[in-house]
């Protein structure tokens, strides 16, 4: 036990009837820096809480340096050594800088004398360039200091186990690079190091070895370059084992029974556009003579420092299913979110029917006929399953109100059958349910869809995209944001692929697939 700074027997985690994390075992060597990777929803963030804490386990054994710490809260195992980041930073914001790293300085291994505490805040501010807004509250940092925050609590613990969990999300190509000079130094004084990452780049300058979730398995791990390399983790990444799964079984799901490659378009759609390998994104569809329904044109999103989307082109015609897809961190709900007006733009336009829609408030957009079905379900506990649909239609005469919810649940039988209980009194698979009925209610042109699969069980997200498949056929046009590739392309008439914010691959479902650019997008070269 003395060569491991962690080892994880048999851990598990349970969400409700998911398994986020199931039966894992893995170790992390004294002097090892591993990176664990896999796409999003795979139990990465999961596995984080579980180490530091955050999370205890349903069953399973967790032993730092040869300390069993299973049964221990989060502090006793900050106090042993395990510092963490968080994906979205959560400084204290109503203390400054210096506050945040003096507070979790108290809790580090070894001397804790007022001085000592000083002069390692100190070094700290210096190290993660924060020096020069030390005296700054922290709720006013942009997210890129909240990230070099986040990195210097964790630092300011002394850990001997370091978890950093997505720091590269978000960062530029110059931020990127400074980041994985911090880790290579830190390496070098941090006894272990598990970083969860997106960024390829990070993973392969950063670990010599790599372990790969999928679905809070453990799909491999072994020397990075090997495991990047395997065709299996690719698979995982781009949703192929799973869809080969489907086929197998002959559940996949589809408009009217033809299988996606020979599935013929409906006549009000408009033709697929040509593929293309990189940006500009795909054009119009060849010989239509219609405006698209919605259109994006070099539109730009930013949070604070960070460019969030960069120039994205982006059309949606009528009737079309559009997936839009990319590894965690590409920009895909931020682009959702900029079309339905919850964040601003920085440059572009955005237009549907040929109107502007950009500064225009998010119920207007409604109104105009755009629906969101947001990342999260976003349902109200204290109104039932009947107010929660009812709210998409606050002004509506009661014979249209009756004919929509009518509509619902015959979509959805199970929301008919609970129709009284509270929204949040469902399972997960139902409350998705529910938001996707309660985007239908305004009877929109046009759908957001923003990962609605997301942490089901498989059986549920075939129910899912089975519903997705009959609003189609009623013509509804639909942006798919999924970050399954081929459970996306299954369903669309064309795809654009984000990273970092712009796209990089555009085309109908088959040029996707067969891209040899895809692979590299998600996994590296």
């Amino acid at each position: 036990m003395a060569d491991y700074a962690l080892q994880l027997e048999r851990v598990s985690l349970h969400y409700g009837g998911v398994a986020a994390v199931d039966e894992l075992s893995l170790t992390v060597a004294d002097g090892e820096a591993l990176a664990v990777i896999g796409p999003n929803g795979a139990g990465k963030s999961s596995l984080v809480n579980l180490i530091s804490g955050a999370r205890r386990p349903g069953g399973g054994r967790i032993v730092l340096f040869g300390e069993d710490i299973t049964a221990l809260p989060a502090a006793e195992r900050a106090r042993l050594g395990v510092g963490r980041t968080h994906q979205i930073p959560r400084p204290f914001a109503r203390m400054t800088v210096r506050e945040n790293l003096r507070l979790a300085a108290r809790y580090a291994r070894g001397e804790h004398s007022l001085a000592s505490i000083e002069e390692r805040c100190e070094q700290i501010l210096q190290r993660c360039g924060l020096a020069e807004v030390a005296e700054v509250m922290a709720g006013s940092l942009p997210l890129l200091r909240r990230k070099r925050l986040e990195l210097a609590r964790a630092l300011a613990l002394r850990p001997r186990l370091l978890l950093m969990d997505e720091l590269g999300a978000g960062l530029i190509d110059s931020e990127i690079r400074a980041l994985i000079g911090l880790v290579l130094q830190l390496k070098r004084e941090v006894n272990s190091i598990v970083l969860i990452e997106h960024v390829m780049d990070v993973v392969s300058a950063c670990c010599e070895r790599t372990a790969v979730l999928a679905a809070g398995k453990l799909l491999s791990v072994g020397a990075t370059r090997t495991v990047l390399d395997d065709p299996a983790v690719a698979a995982a990444y781009l949703g192929q084992a799973a869809a080969a799964r489907r086929a197998h079984s002959g559940k996949l799901p589809s408009a009217n029974g033809a299988s996606p490659a020979t599935r013929a378009p409906p006549a009000t759609r408009a033709p697929p556009a040509a593929p293309a390998a990189a940006p500009p994104a795909a054009a119009p569809p060849a010989g239509s003579r219609t405006a698209p329904l919605l259109s994006l044109s070099a539109v730009a999103v930013h949070y604070g420092g960070v460019r969030a989307l960069r120039g994205v082109d982006l059309q949606v015609h009528a009737g079309e299913v559009v997936a839009l897809l990319g590894a965690n961190g590409a920009g895909k709900t931020t682009l959702a979110n900029a079309v339905s007006g919850t964040v601003p733009l920085q440059a572009g336009a955005i237009r549907f029917e040929d109107q502007p829609l950009a500064g225009l408030p998010p119920e207007r957009i409604s109104a105009r006929g755009v629906s969101h079905c947001m990342e999260g379900r976003r349902v109200f506990a204290s109104l039932s399953v009947e107010e929660n649909l009812l709210l998409a239609l606050p002004r509506a005469a009661r014979a249209q109100r009756r004919r929509r919810l009518e509509a619902a649940y015959e979509l959805f039988p199970a929301l008919a059958q609970q129709r009284r209980k509270s929204g949040t009194a469902m399972s997960g698979g139902q409350q998705q349910m529910l938001a996707i009925a309660r985007a239908l209610m305004a009877e929109p042109k046009l759908i957001l869809f923003d990962e609605i699969s997301l942490g089901l069980a498989p059986i549920v997200i075939e129910q899912l995209y089975r519903a997705l498949a009959r609003i189609r056929e009623r013509g509804i046009a639909m942006l798919l944001v999924e970050q399954d590739v081929e459970r996306g392309l299954q369903l669309a008439d064309r795809a654009y692929v984000l990273v970092h914010g712009a796209v990089r691959l555009s085309g109908v479902p088959a040029a996707i697939r067969d891209s040899p650019v895809l692979r590299e997008l998600y996994v590296g070269t």
